[in-house]
């Protein structure tokens, strides 16, 4: 593992990724909670404005190669909807809506993540080498 792509990559990558690995961690802790506790709702506003900073920094992400925009930007601005989508369920009191939102923008997270681990993408490039 060679940190090298990370490090040279542009300041929008760099944040953009620390974002995403620090919602990917505190999502898990998140889901593994007892649900409505403090903690619970503290740790959830704290990643949720983490998958909107991620989502809206995305779109300044440019590749070189396609351009600035991917298909996997549908999954930001699915993200950028369905957050606020799940506070409002969440405040509505429909709670198994609230849920199922969250832990589908959680698989999001994870499917994006995913797809930066190829062999041709910055963290692909730091995980594997090349």
């Amino acid at each position: 593992m060679s940190l090298a792509p990370i490090l040279n990559a542009p300041a929008v990558v760099q944040m953009h990724l620390a974002g995403a690995l620090l919602a990917l961690l505190i999502g898990v802790s998140v889901m593994l909670m007892k649900k409505g506790t403090t903690a619970h709702v503290l740790m959830g506003r704290v990643w949720a404005g983490l998958m909107i900073f991620v989502a809206l920094s995305s779109f300044w992400i440019i590749n070189p190669a396609r351009g600035h925009f991917s298909p996997i930007h549908l999954l930001s601005v699915a993200t950028l909807i369905s957050v606020p989508r799940a506070i409002i369920a969440k405040r509505q009191g429909k709670i198994k809506l609230h849920a199922t939102v969250m832990i589908s923008v959680f698989a999001g997270l994870v499917i994006a993540g995913a797809f930066t681990l190829l062999p041709a993408r910055i963290l692909g490039k730091a995980v594997f080498g090349g």
